[in-house]
């Protein structure tokens, strides 16, 4: 894709973001309790981190990789790079936050578990068995 296209997404990504947050916002000055809003957000801006600061590193070409004082930018991007695997870890990954977005915002119904019930000590004592 082009810059050009790749400057669009992210900007539609972007307002996306600004109203969902607006959405928090709202609940929190009518004193609720914010919904699963911050999922989405979450969702959507840590694969966008990583995606921008990558594509940002591919127009530095060379310096892209490079690192320290010879870096262009002080390393901005390659450290957003590297950090933002980690924030699509921190606070639920990826895949937890699509399971309160597809249970909690499209009502869908909750994977199916066949440890449910369980207690994690009963699971790890039973699989050396």
């Amino acid at each position: 894709a082009n810059v050009r296209s790749r400057l669009a997404d992210w900007y539609v990504q972007t307002q996306g973001l600004k109203y969902t947050k607006f959405r928090t916002l709202t609940a929190l000055s009518k004193g609720q309790t914010p919904g699963p809003e911050s999922s989405i957000g979450k969702i959507v801006s840590g694969p966008k981190m990583q995606d921008l600061a990558s594509f940002a590193m591919d127009l530095q070409g060379q310096g892209g990789i490079m690192d320290g004082d010879e870096s262009v930018m002080n390393s901005a991007f390659q450290s957003q790079w590297m950090w933002a695997a980690g924030y699509r870890i921190a606070g639920g990954t990826d895949e937890i936050l699509r399971n309160i977005v597809s249970e909690q915002v499209l009502g869908l119904p909750q994977d199916i578990r066949v440890d449910k019930g369980v207690s994690f000590n009963e699971l790890v004592s039973n699989q050396g068995k």
